[in-house]
């Protein structure tokens, strides 16, 4: 099955379907990444050809449903690329918090490992004037961020990740809880709120003071990447830090930011 093979068209004709009984439009994603979705898919659904695949998408809301979840990529393990969470420490933060109001910004967020990780460190400063805020793409997301538990197989993730923080000792520190019952042992302080939407619908305009999009944009094509980097830089205030993932790039975006530290891909917004 995973020698199954997809022309251009076919592929562009299954995403076409999916906008027409999804609504969401990933004809802007990178096509190697639409294909491996495709191709995973109908893998598990044992389905040989797209016209099965089709009628499937057009009638069963399930299979729609678990098509569009999988286009929005889940974070595998909490304080991934561990040394940009040092950095923050280091550099950062504090300075960060000199400001009467913080603004963090977490768009397209799915699970809450990234937010989770974040409000596990900025709950170390005690801070009562941050705020974040977390958008994401579909109704069901909230509550399972809002509720998330954490398991054995979670801890393992992002055991490594731990070992290299200089500001927590071990797992113990960030986890509480039995066995597959675990909730992050974090002490935040500040504001917390959620928006169910599409970033590029977003509103927000110069407010945001730190974004975290991270391991996001590499999922887009040339095109989209410019349009979501272009949407997210005109909600940030100027000399806003936005944080991406270490393997991605700003593209046609980077004239407008400062790289702070290249290999943890972390930008200043320009004042000019």
């Amino acid at each position: 099955m995973h020698d199954l093979k997809l022309s251009v068209s076919e592929v562009n004709q299954i995403y076409k379907e999916l906008n027409s009984v999804s609504g969401f439009d990933f004809s802007n994603y990178a096509f190697s990444f639409k294909m491996r979705k495709i191709i995973l898919l109908m893998h598990s659904l044992k389905i040989l050809n797209i016209e099965d695949f089709i009628f499937r998408l057009q009638n069963s809301q399930h299979t729609v449903s678990e098509f569009v979840k999988s286009m929005f990529v889940s974070y595998s393990e909490m304080f991934r690329d561990a040394e940009m969470w040092n950095y923050l420490q280091e550099k950062i933060f504090s300075k960060l918090l000199l400001k009467k109001e913080v603004k963090i910004h977490i768009p397209y967020c799915v699970t809450g490992e990234e937010l989770y990780s974040l409000m596990f460190f900025s709950g170390l400063y005690k801070s009562t004037h941050i705020s974040i805020l977390v958008s994401h793409p579909l109704s069901e997301n909230e509550e399972l961020i809002k509720n998330r538990i954490f398991t054995q197989k979670d801890l393992k993730a992002c055991q490594k990740n731990i070992e290299i923080l200089d500001f927590v000792k071990n797992t113990e520190d960030v986890f509480a809880g039995h066995t597959n019952q675990m909730r992050v042992n974090h002490i935040y302080r500040g504001e917390l709120n959620f928006e169910y939407c599409n970033v590029l619908n977003q509103q927000h305009i110069a407010e945001f003071d730190l974004v975290l999009f991270r391991n996001r944009i590499i999922y887009y094509n040339d095109d989209l990447q410019t349009e979501v980097l272009r949407k997210i830089s005109g909600s940030m205030n100027k000399g806003g830090l936005l944080i991406i993932g270490e393997k991605e790039t700003l593209g046609q975006m980077s004239g407008k930011y400062k790289n702070l530290k290249s290999n943890l891909s972390v930008y200043k917004k320009r004042i000019f």
